[in-house]
């Protein structure tokens, strides 16, 4: 089942067999309404320990363009399955993760949850060359911008087999001031270009971000599976 950028699932949602392995490397460039702009780079392993369980474990670093200082985090998180109706090709699972250090201020990606310790269900329903899938979840840990801290997602994709897919997501984060985010796919299959790796670009573009707030992003991310057969 194609898998978006930013709301990405912790290991594939429609994953059935243990032993499963990802690697994953990203780099995000992001612009601010003070024309100031950020560095961000993530290397994560997902890891299907079991059947039903997945496993990842997440390195994030961060900083200013043009300062040495560079922020430094660490972002375990599991899945567990609920459901697999293959006929219709639904998929459900609750995940969980947590960033450290904790602190309010520390730096995230677009794709993680502004909140130290996320949690919540996300879907997948697959039709064709189409797939849609949502997140309904919450943060909790520091102070939220909103009395509620919940987190949506929605994705859109549609799919070419063995070639790409592309399409719409976006996000609502209510633990920030500005919690809509909306980002375009695209996702080549490396392997139909003799690639070891698939390759993903989005665009996360922050609505109603103010001077100051993260605006508008380039991600970069370059995916390794090695359960292919």
């Amino acid at each position: 089942m194609p898998e978006p950028l930013i709301t990405e699932s912790i290991t594939d949602l429609d994953g059935d067999q243990a032993g499963e392995l990802e690697l994953d490397l990203d780099g995000l460039l992001g612009t601010r309404r003070d024309a100031s702009a950020d560095w961000q780079g993530a290397l994560e392993v997902e890891w299907r320990a079991l059947e039903r369980l997945g496993l990842s474990l997440e390195l994030d670093l961060g900083g200013a363009l043009g300062s040495s200082d560079t922020v430094i985090a660490v972002r375990p998180a599991a899945s567990w399955l609920l459901l697999h109706q293959r006929p219709l090709d639904l998929h459900l699972m609750v995940e969980l993760s947590l960033r450290l250090p904790t602190s309010a201020d520390a730096d995230h990606e677009p794709a993680e949850g502004a909140m130290p310790l996320n949690g919540g269900l996300r879907a997948g329903l697959r039709s064709g060359a189409w797939t849609a899938r949502g997140f309904l979840g919450a943060g909790v840990g520091a102070g939220s911008a909103h009395a509620l801290p919940l987190r949506l997602e929605a994705a859109l994709l549609w799919e070419r087999p063995s070639l790409l897919f592309l399409g719409v997501e976006s996000r609502a984060d209510w633990s920030v001031r500005a919690p809509w985010t909306l980002a375009p796919d695209l996702v080549l299959r490396g392997r139909r270009f003799g690639l070891p790796f698939d390759v993903g670009v989005a665009a996360p573009w922050s609505l109603g971000a103010r001077s100051g707030e993260p605006q508008l992003g380039i991600l970069l991310r370059l995916m390794l599976e090695l359960d292919h057969d």
